[in-house]
């Protein structure tokens, strides 16, 4: 029977070049897309949803406060319209409809970083049985790292945002330093700032190539992303237009803003997953690079003496019948 691949832990923590990296991330999707799958969809799917559904009431009570001005007939000139925008955006973030928003968004990228991350670390030790891995099984790793992950979020958001603040540099090479942060938690079990040392560790020296490994991931995966955002686009606005005119067509666009941005919201269980796998294979090489963990354990390997096999039913000194 042909062995699945990337079912043990030396499938993953080998070097690998730039379009090994590639093959091995849709490699994996090939063999696991099914367990991975079902992971997703039981996991990552409501939050998804309700994120979805956040995110369209947020947008529709924005457009509402829009249309109420277009209605009454006031006017803006380019200017006044731009500090009209920021005094929209300002009221908004006072609302609790907003930080309910960002909450869920959160918790979203949570939930599907770790759903991730736990199925390949699942794959890496695998049970004696080979049984399938189940949803079960990729929710406990989930629920152990689960609040120190959302709160990371805030942290690195902080961080992240600081860098920016200083000429954008620090920003940029953070940003990309810390994408290696949530597979560095899931597999080493590390806490907040040991995780931040280890991402700066593991990326000194090749901060290049993993900007251009999520850059080109990014790219790729966006085209498919903006083609649907477009289709979508282009059905808000022509009923954003129809809005303008009855009541009865703004209803009918709520309804369809909220059927769009959940779609969005799901469609992000198919973009990401690639992305956050090829980061996974990304850190096994940088790891491998600098620690030389899979090779060690391929020289323990073969320095191992084969386990005696003892046969209770086989005695030396009985020649039994013939």
């Amino acid at each position: 029977m042909t062995r699945l691949p990337f079912t043990q832990e030396s499938d993953f923590r080998q070097q690998r070049d730039f379009g090994q990296k590639f093959s091995a991330t849709f490699e994996f999707i090939g063999a696991h897309w099914r367990g991975l799958g079902r992971a997703l969809l039981y996991i990552v799917l409501p939050a998804a949803l309700l994120r979805g559904v956040a995110a369209a009431v947020l947008q529709q009570q924005m457009l509402q406060e829009t249309l109420g001005a277009v209605r009454s007939g006031t006017r803006y000139s380019p200017n006044t319209a731009a500090l009209e925008q920021l005094a929209l955006m300002g009221r908004m973030t006072g609302t609790p409809l907003y930080w309910l928003n960002i909450s869920v968004s959160f918790a979203f990228a949570t939930l599907l970083v770790l759903t991730v991350y736990s199925y390949v670390k699942l794959c890496m030790h695998p049970a004696p049985t080979n049984e399938p891995i189940t949803p079960g099984e990729v929710w406990q790793g989930v629920k152990e790292h689960f609040l120190g992950s959302f709160l990371s979020y805030f942290g690195l958001a902080i961080l992240i945002i600081i860098g920016f603040f200083l000429l954008a540099i620090p920003g940029i090479y953070l940003s990309v330093a810390f994408s290696l942060f949530f597979v560095v938690k899931v597999m080493e079990g590390s806490g907040f700032g040991a995780t931040l040392s280890r991402c700066l560790q593991l990326i000194k020296g090749k901060w290049w190539s993993t900007f251009g490994l999520l850059f080109i991931m990014l790219f790729m995966l966006g085209i498919l992303f903006a083609v649907v955002g477009a289709m979508a686009g282009g059905l808000t606005l022509g009923m954003a237009r129809g809005a303008l005119g009855t009541d009865g067509a703004s209803q009918d666009f709520s309804v369809l803003l909220i059927v769009l941005t959940t779609l969005g919201g799901v469609l992000n269980l198919l973009i990401y997953p690639p992305i956050l796998l090829a980061i996974a294979f990304q850190y096994f090489n940088l790891v491998e690079r600098r620690d030389g963990i899979g090779l060690r354990q391929m020289v323990d390997q073969l320095g191992r003496a084969p386990v005696p096999v003892h046969n209770t039913d086989y005695r030396p000194d009985d020649e039994g019948e013939y």
